[in-house]
This record gives structure tokens, C-alpha cells and sequence, in this order.
């Protein structure tokens, strides 16, 4: 059987099967698109975040409190972890030399303290989970 024998004799089959690497490859790029959308939402939404985090305000009680509720949805953003970590780190040393300093003198700031220590907490929880599955890929 020659080519072109064959290409007679299967040219159903060989349609089909053309068709469905077509389909493919056309979902794999409405996928690598949709994930790249994604992530550049996830972009947006971690740095409007931060930017929520650092604003300065008189230390009313309402922007602790929304202070409070990023530092907790920080944690949903395991792609940035690491810089979160740096983040919160130097965030509490600068929050506790504002209230050493009576800058800022409230009850809930103790309450982001303690929610930044319970986000940091988690986040090497997280990481000690994904050592211990082997699943580190060396972040962090």
C-alpha cells in the first residue's frame, strides 16, 4: 500500500483525527490564555491589597480593622509567600516601633500584630506541609 492508497482509504479517520489536534491545540491556548488573565488578576488584586495595607491613616479604628482583613486575605496568595513573609516581617517591626513610640496608641493594633504573626505562621506552616510532601520547588 502506497500514500496515496492510504490517504484514500483513511481519509475519514485521518479528518477526524486532524480535527480533534486542532481542537486541542485551540483548547490548550484558551487555556494558557485564561490562566495568564488570571494571574495578572491575582497581580492586581495582591497589590491593591498591599497598597491597602500601607496607606497611612490617623489610626483609627475602621482602617485597622480593614488593615486586619488584608493582612488575613494575604494568605491567598501562596505564588507570593515569600515576599509576603519579607513583607509582614518588616511591617510588624515598623508597627511596634509606631507603638513603642506612642504614635499609635490603640487596643486593635495589638490585634494586627497578632493577625500578622497568625498569617506568618501560616505561611511557613504551608511551607513546612509542601517540605515535608516534597513538593518544595526551593521558594521561600
Amino acid at each position: 500500500m502506497d500514500i496515496v492508497e492510504f490517504f484514500q482509504e483513511y481519509n475519514g479517520t485521518l479528518a477526524v483525527l486532524i480535527s480533534i489536534v486542532i481542537a486541542l491545540i485551540a483548547f490548550y491556548n484558551y487555556i494558557v490564555v485564561r490562566r495568564s488573565e488570571e494571574r495578572g488578576r491575582q497581580y492586581d488584586r495582591y497589590h491593591r491589597l498591599l497598597e491597602d495595607l500601607n496607606i497611612r491613616n490617623q489610626g483609627d479604628a475602621p482602617f485597622i480593622d480593614r488593615q486586619i482583613a488584608v493582612v488575613y486575605e494575604l494568605r491567598n496568595f501562596p505564588e507570593y509567600y515569600p515576599v509576603t513573609l519579607r513583607i509582614l516581617k518588616r511591617s510588624l517591626a515598623h508597627w511596634r516601633y509606631l507603638e513603642q513610640t506612642s504614635k499609635i496608641l490603640n487596643d486593635r493594633v495589638n490585634t494586627l500584630f497578632s493577625e500578622a504573626e497568625l498569617t506568618i505562621r501560616f505561611i511557613k506552616e504551608y511551607y513546612e506541609v509542601r517540605s515535608y510532601l516534597c513538593l518544595d520547588n526551593g521558594e521561600g
